[in-house]
């Protein structure tokens, strides 16, 4: 039986992320690299999410909240963009004798993809006035929520009755070392 993860696009694809301090990612990284290593060593077979934000702002994009994606354009555009999985998912769980979907992986702390973290915050407005941005700067915070393209995943995976998890890349990892990947 073939086990198949789908992972948040940038666990796969590091560029993609928002241009940051990469001594803030070190922590995020190891605990990728656990994770492919653990996918290889089952021989797990890996579903590349898209990225919405990357789609919709590219590579030259500011860092972004949750909040300011909970809007309905970017809501429907994350299920389109999840459309095409959703029916690969459904192909899948149609053979049980033949695959098995272990789960959805997650990037905490992203404001898309984060499952059990995401940022959010006063993030608006212009950048001219610096004490107006140090003063939205102090808004940030990580909150135990998922991010909206989780969200919307979760959604419409519960609106078509398929039970499919949502794992941080840690609670993946947990998962496959205690079960085998099962």
């Amino acid at each position: 039986m073939k086990k198949i993860l789908l992972l948040s696009h940038c666990i796969l694809n590091k560029a993609s992320k928002v241009e940051q301090d990469e001594k803030e990612l070190q922590e995020e990284y190891l605990i990728r690299s656990e994770l492919m290593k653990l996918i290889n060593e089952q021989d797990i077979q890996m579903i590349q999410l898209p990225c919405p934000e990357f789609l919709m702002y590219g590579a030259d994009r500011w860092g972004h909240v949750a909040d300011q994606f909970d809007h309905p354009f970017f809501r429907k555009t994350c299920e389109e963009i999840f459309q095409p999985y959703l029916l690969q998912i459904k192909g899948y769980l149609k053979h049980p004798d033949r695959f098995c979907i272990l789960g959805i992986v997650s990037v905490e702390g992203s404001p898309s993809c984060g499952w059990n973290l995401t940022c959010t915050g006063e993030w608006r407005g212009e950048l001219s006035d610096i004490d107006a941005v140090k003063k939205k700067v102090a808004t940030l915070e990580m909150k135990q929520k998922p991010g909206v393209f989780m969200e919307e995943i979760s959604s419409m995976l519960e609106k078509e009755g398929i039970k499919v998890p949502i794992y941080s890349m840690q609670e993946a990892i947990d998962i496959i070392k205690e079960h085998g990947g099962k």
